[in-house]
């Protein structure tokens, strides 16, 4: 009796954790005016309690689609007002102590991207969350497989379902939909001849996806966080194929000649960066970069735009470990459309490399310019979940 009056009748009235177990346990959806509310004015303990309890009432009721449909809506609103990875985390931790976590994980892609949700004005937020949340749960599946090989059944069809579902979610126009999905296929087809998610992801809307962020390494409130998941990501988007990388040209062409300063600086974080991942690894990032530079570096002589071209030949310098390096510079020494400057510059450059000079010493190539050279802002380590969010919200 003591607990039934203290329940509240409605999510606007609830105070306290026992409360919220008391809502769910009864099928009351939370509205997001509410969830917001609770993000104010609960502790993160007490959110991530009431995601726990979500998680594990969703695992008792896998087979019944409308405790389903409320019990996944609240999730997603709970962790769109949360504002935190910390939560998803929590989220992905408890979905995977519970026994019943490969059914919980299928209904849970199923209902997100089926489900009429109950709060239509914020559709397209929770839609948003759901997309980024089926990209954490894939990779969850991937991490938890390899920590425990075995103890999770039908992975590989869990991950089809995964890339399946986000897939279908290709067509839409959110930032925040199309910034998970290059990260999802990319990492997950990082390192494979054969990418034909990522591929196609790419081919749909990767040439918007990097005019967006190019455009935000201009605007200092957002280039930070623009810049670090372009460094993230960018060496996932140098393996895809031809397409892409005729697009990636481009793309980098119109940024490079439209502020030669900013965007040299971009090349070469972006250089210094794919140059010290492992060889192995990303060997075909590294030779499509190297490629990429090439080609930029004809634009750039055609265009006597001799900073710039300063400027590439120390991000050129950046992958001289790279096998195919010598190859590829006698290849652009050799192009007779290079103006004498430039080939000196590239001639400059092999000496350096095959005389294992310190990098730092093909600074010098540059000429000494008046003012100081501006630079990029850095942001803290930011999750990749906290990336989309505040891109997507800068776009929108």
């Amino acid at each position: 009796m003591a607990k039934r009056s203290a329940s509240a009748p409605s999510w606007r009235h609830c105070k306290s954790v026992d409360q919220a177990h008391h809502l769910i346990d009864i099928g009351v959806v939370l509205p997001w005016k509410e969830a917001h509310h609770m993000a104010g004015s609960m502790s993160h303990d007490e959110q991530a309690t009431i995601i726990r309890y979500l998680v594990n009432r969703l695992c008792e009721h896998s087979d019944i689609r409308l405790s389903q449909e409320i019990l996944v809506e609240s999730i997603l609103v709970l962790l769109a007002n949360a504002g935190s990875e910390r939560m998803l985390v929590v989220l992905l931790e408890e979905l995977f102590s519970n026994p019943q976590s490969e059914q919980a994980c299928r209904v849970l892609m199923e209902v997100v991207f089926s489900a009429e949700y109950a709060d239509k004005g914020h559709g397209v937020e929770i839609y948003d969350l759901s997309v980024v949340l089926v990209c954490e749960l894939g990779f969850a599946i991937q991490s938890y497989d390899l920590q425990f090989p075995g103890q999770l059944k039908g992975v590989r069809q869990l991950l089809d379902r995964v890339a399946t579902y986000l897939l279908s979610a290709s067509n839409s126009n959110s930032d925040a939909v199309r910034l998970s999905l290059i990260h999802y296929f990319g990492e997950t087809e990082q390192g494979l001849v054969d990418k034909p998610f990522f591929n196609r992801v790419m081919s749909r809307f990767g040439h918007t996806v990097l005019d967006h962020l190019f455009a935000m390494l201009f605007r200092k409130k957002v280039e930070a966080v623009a810049l670090q998941y372009l460094l993230e990501n960018m060496p996932l988007i140098l393996e895809a194929d031809h397409h892409t990388q005729v697009m990636i040209h481009e793309s980098i062409k119109f940024y490079a000649l439209k502020n030669t300063d900013r965007f040299g600086l971009f090349l070469t974080a972006l250089s210094a960066t794919v140059g010290a991942l492992p060889n192995e690894q990303y060997r075909m990032a590294k030779r499509a970069l190297l490629l990429q530079f090439s080609a930029l570096f004809r634009v750039v002589s055609e265009v006597n735009s001799k900073e710039l071209g300063r400027d590439l030949v120390i991000a050129l310098g950046f992958l001289k470990a790279e096998p195919t390096f010598f190859t590829i510079m006698r290849e652009l020494e050799s192009d007779s459309e290079l103006r004498p400057l430039f080939r000196e510059m590239i001639q400059k450059l092999m000496h350096a490399t095959a005389a294992n000079l310190d990098l730092a010493d093909l600074v010098v190539l540059k000429n000494a310019k008046r003012g100081r050279k501006p630079s990029l802002a850095r942001a803290g380590e930011m999750g990749t979940v906290s990336q989309v969010s505040f891109l997507a919200q800068v776009a929108g």
